[in-house]
């Protein structure tokens, strides 16, 4: 679902919400609106989830195919693709849809959010238990004085900077083709880095 169609969603959301107290001529104070209005607005917005789908909400998914580039659509069914993601990157699954016997999931990637079918998608490769875990605090290291926290694992796209030697938290951890990458949580804020890109011991 595109930005522009989510934004329609929720001004609609709003304006059902506002006729409905119109309507009863109910007094709400502005908190009871507000969470109204939020109720109804996610209510809206929120994907179905398909009886059949493989792949629950909040699951980890790599993108798998014959091309280099998976396709991601706007709307779950046949149509033409509205960006594309790398195979073998990682995203999450945000709900999911049967169209003409099909299940299609709306995935979050470093492209966007998109749908795509069931059979361009696998389990992600859980990351090994060795090493840092989530919660744990770390210390950023590496050949250059700053080093890249990237916005999604193995993607080239830089999220922010921080200088080497700065303690930071993971947050997540996962693999991507064969490398273990961590979520940090750093000052100048979060990002994907490689395991060479970390270490336990203070500087």
């Amino acid at each position: 679902m595109s930005s522009r169609s989510r934004f329609i969603l929720a001004l609609i959301a709003i304006l059902v919400a506002t006729l409905a107290c119109n309507r009863a001529g109910e007094v709400l104070t502005p908190e009871e609106a507000t969470q109204r209005v939020e109720t109804t607005r996610s209510a809206v917005l929120t994907p179905e989830v398909a009886e059949d789908a493989l792949f629950s909400v909040g699951a980890s998914v790599e993108f798998i195919g014959e091309q280099f580039l998976i396709p991601l659509q706007e709307e779950p069914g046949p149509g033409v693709a509205e960006s594309h993601v790398p195979r073998g990157e990682v995203g999450v699954v945000l709900g999911s849809e049967l169209v003409e016997g099909e299940v299609w999931y709306l995935v979050d990637t470093s492209a966007g959010q998109g749908w795509i079918l069931e059979e361009s998608l696998q389990e992600a490769e859980a990351a090994e238990a060795v090493g840092p875990a989530v919660g744990d605090s770390v210390y950023l290291t590496g050949l250059g004085y700053l080093i890249n926290l990237a916005d999604q694992p193995g993607s080239n796209l830089i999220a922010a900077n921080q200088e080497r030697g700065v303690e930071v938290i993971i947050q997540a951890v996962t693999q991507f083709e064969g490398e273990i990458w961590y979520l940090v949580d750093a000052p100048t804020g979060e990002g994907w880095v490689r395991s060479e890109n970390i270490t336990t011991e203070a500087p």
